[in-house]
């Protein structure tokens, strides 16, 4: 009876967004709470309008002026790609946009190179000072790295500023990565699943003004017609390198008695969340998009109502099958990447940008652990 409340709540709320997203806008409209937000240039956002077009968009909001305008223009694709410089405010990055996105593999080849970082939040200047500290990227914020792989654990939107400019930076490194060799791999964590269904519970003002403006919620700016938005609902849950499990919040043991593969789990998942308003079965819904999913699992560091601490017994079950010898996760926040259960577990989530907090990855080297940091050499995790 719950999961049907949330269902019809979740189908109200998009059916308003749809007919909002329809209505017509003067570009000149000063939302009423236009005086509160900073000044901002957000974008660009970019949408299929057909099959050989895209347009793309920026919002922009003078806080002095009190103003509000969106800038756009639409581009073709030529050999199934558009290419187009930024043409709002500083923004000159060049974007490279496919016309089909598809899913990557969720079993991969052993690596001899791997970087992992935890939940980033928006905080986009962390990020390039970690990857250009350890030469993943170059000064310009190009792939560096060759033919190794960097896996985002999840939840890159929500809680900083600069979440639009972290989604562009990680889906161009994906095509510069894939030209030598490398790969980048990101999955979806809670966030993603909250950004595409419509839950803005820490979505900052900069990005509800900006949706509000053109008539959106927030979720609009990652629908089935946006590119990001496309290109999220491509991502995977759970990642194998090797023998290297990675997730975002964990595999539960209720999640594991369905013994689902890594292949059933990833496809079930974006199924779950591109029909979530038209399931016929939602048997498993409490499994893909609640407490025990793998996006949203705290059990291998808490214990809550629902669920005790996970077992290293339990732990090495859910590593039996999946064919690993560790998981690799983020979500539950830690002081510092840190490993425990002899090396089974390895939590990621060390609040980034957080002065409270060193900024700090994990680089997977010749089967070897490491922190890596922005401001200090590599040390191996004991």
């Amino acid at each position: 009876m719950q999961i049907k409340r949330v269902y019809i709540y979740l189908l109200l709320i998009l059916l308003l967004g749809s007919f909002q997203s329809h209505a017509s806008f003067d570009q000149d409209t000063i939302c009423k709470d236009s005086l509160i937000v900073a000044s901002y240039i957000e974008g660009p956002h970019v949408r299929y309008i057909s099959s050989t077009r895209v347009e793309a968009f920026y919002i922009v909001h003078d806080s002095i002026k009190n103003k509000t305008r969106k800038i756009s223009k639409t581009f073709r694709f030529k050999n199934d790609t558009v290419t187009f410089l930024g043409f709002a405010g500083n923004d000159t990055l060049t974007y490279i946009i496919p016309d089909k996105i598809k899913p990557e593999a969720g079993e991969n080849p052993s690596n001899n190179k791997i970087v992992v970082l935890g939940d980033i939040h928006g905080e986009f200047e962390s990020l390039l000072a970690i990857l250009r500290y350890n030469k993943i990227i170059d000064e310009k914020n190009r792939w560096n790295f060759g033919d190794g792989q960097i896996v985002f654990t999840g939840d890159i939107f929500d809680r900083g500023n600069k979440v639009t400019e972290c989604l562009w930076f990680i889906f161009q490194l994906e095509i510069q990565a894939k030209k030598q060799g490398g790969m980048v791999h990101y999955l979806l964590g809670n966030h993603e699943m909250m950004a595409l269904l419509f839950d803005d519970r820490y979505v900052v003002d900069k990005y509800q003004h900006a949706a509000h403006y053109i008539h959106f919620h927030y979720s609009h700016f990652f629908d089935k017609h946006s590119v990001l938005g496309k290109w999220l609902r491509s991502k995977n849950t759970i990642v194998r390198i090797g023998e290297q499990l990675f997730v975002h919040g964990g595999i539960s043991p209720d999640f594991l008695a369905k013994k689902m593969s890594i292949d059933e789990v990833n496809t079930g998942m974006r199924y779950h969340l591109n029909n979530y308003t038209e399931l016929k079965d939602t048997t498993l819904v409490d499994l893909f998009l609640y407490s025990n999913s793998p996006l949203w699992y705290r059990g291998y560091l808490s214990r809550t109502p629902k669920y005790d601490r996970i077992s290293l017994q339990e732990v090495l079950k859910t590593l039996d099958f999946y064919h690993a010898n560790v998981i690799i996760f983020g979500h539950t926040p830690v002081a510092k990447v840190y490993a425990f259960y002899s090396f089974k577990l390895i939590g990621m989530d060390v609040p980034i940008g957080d002065p409270n907090y060193i900024d700090q990855g994990l680089l997977i080297e010749n089967q070897k652990y490491y922190r890596i940091f922005a401001h200090k050499e590599k040390e191996r995790l004991q």
